[in-house]
């Protein structure tokens, strides 16, 4: 959004810019789970994420090799500098997006809202992102479903109970496009500037903070399921469902049967 933070970042050809403690809290996030998986998590993927169209009508078409090759030597986290509540850029070709965890902030940030309002039962859906305020007004859980991937009939592979909890999802079926047999989808790998490969469609990550689910679940699709698995399982009070592309379903110890 024009004269945000980011979009202040974004236009100020690598000068200092000063910024909410709400940004840069945010930005120090991200940079700890871009160190966390080694890079695979990259803020400053803009420059090639803007190369593809994942929502136009019609979406596509794959960028050339020679584009990508351009911009790829600008997509480098280290870049991004923070110090208190001032951002630089330290390549001015470089530009910031949160798409991988603002959603999740956003969530979490209603939730909180809601709390201070005294509302004590709520299900905030933000697309993707689901989040319990407590539970039924009857004591029950919500009742939140996992759609199967690429499911034309919405069919799901899966129904998670959910009080005070947050469960997010990132996949390769919602925003994609097929170009001569193959799938193309918006989840990019930011040492090649194409979208990832790792023989997932979807993760589910069911978290108390919706934050922390929406950067794991994009995580873990980055790092494939064994690393993804072992980074889950290296945290507490997160579980995950693992959606392989064969159809393959795996969960970790923790995650709800339904």
């Amino acid at each position: 959004k024009e004269g945000s933070d980011i979009w202040n970042i974004n236009h100020a050809n690598g000068q200092p810019v000063t910024v909410d403690s709400e940004t840069a809290s945010l930005l120090q996030t991200a940079l700890y789970w871009s160190e966390k998986t080694d890079g695979l998590i990259d803020p400053t993927i803009t420059p090639i994420s803007r190369l593809w169209n994942f929502s136009g009508d019609p979406a596509g078409p794959v960028p050339k090799q020679s584009q990508i090759n351009a911009l790829l030597p600008h997509v480098d986290y280290h870049n991004i500098r923070i110090d208190g509540n001032t951002v630089t850029l330290a390549d001015p070709d470089a530009q910031l997006d949160l798409g991988f965890l603002a959603k999740g902030a956003i969530a979490d940030r209603l939730k909180a809202f809601f709390l201070q309002k005294n509302i004590t039962s709520a299900l905030i859906n933000l697309g993707g992102n689901v989040l319990a305020v407590g539970q039924n007004p009857d004591g029950t859980a919500f009742r939140t479903g996992i759609k199967k991937p690429f499911s034309e009939t919405n069919e799901l592979v899966d129904i998670v109970a959910l009080k005070d909890q947050s469960l997010v999802s990132s996949g390769n079926y919602e925003r994609c496009f097929r170009e001569n047999g193959v799938l193309y989808h918006h989840i990019l790998d930011p040492r090649a500037g194409y979208p990832a490969d790792t023989g997932l469609s979807s993760v589910p990550i069911l978290s108390d903070s919706s934050t922390d689910g929406d950067a794991l679940s994009t995580s873990c699709f980055l790092l494939g399921y064994e690393k993804g698995r072992e980074l889950i399982d290296s945290l507490p009070d997160v579980e995950a469902l693992f959606l392989l592309s064969d159809g393959t379903i795996y969960r970790t110890d923790g995650f709800p049967q339904s």
